[in-house]
């Protein structure tokens, strides 16, 4: 009887420290440590910057499932800690339709701080707002 107990016993314990993945893909984003978010109305949102001689070219990507009134606004932002953000400059367009939209402008900037892009893109039925992203693009010290 005791032999049993113990034998079931050192089943369960070895049984326990097997892992078990059920779906490819969340091992996957267990071992990037990325989050995305689900969007009713977009598929995707990004943001992008790169500096070039002083020149910090902001671009701001939108990709709509259904055909609906967008607006992408970008605001370029600098900070000397990577803590505490002041924006600089921002930009706005509006989109019709559904598929992809992009914003791009730019903006001669000041070394000695780092530099980001956000951009906020919202999906519009007439006036009413059905669905807003906010994201933001990787850092750039100049």
């Amino acid at each position: 009887m005791k032999k049993g107990i113990i034998i079931t016993m050192c089943l369960l314990l070895l049984s326990a420290g097997v892992p078990v993945y059920t779906d490819a893909k969340a091992l996957d984003r267990q071992e990037t440590g990325e989050v995305t978010p689900c969007y009713t109305y977009l598929s995707s949102v990004l943001a992008s910057i790169s500096i070039e001689k002083g020149y910090a070219k902001c671009t701001g990507n939108l990709m709509l499932f259904a055909s609906y009134t967008s607006s992408i606004t970008l605001t370029l932002q600098r900070s000397k800690d990577g803590v505490n953000w002041s924006n600089v400059k921002s930009w706005s367009q509006d989109f019709t339709g559904s598929g992809s939209h992009s914003l791009e402008d730019g903006y001669y900037v000041n070394s000695g701080y780092i530099y980001r892009v956000k951009n906020v893109s919202k999906v519009k039925n007439g006036s009413t707002v059905l669905e807003t992203a906010t994201v933001y693009s990787s850092e750039i010290s100049y």
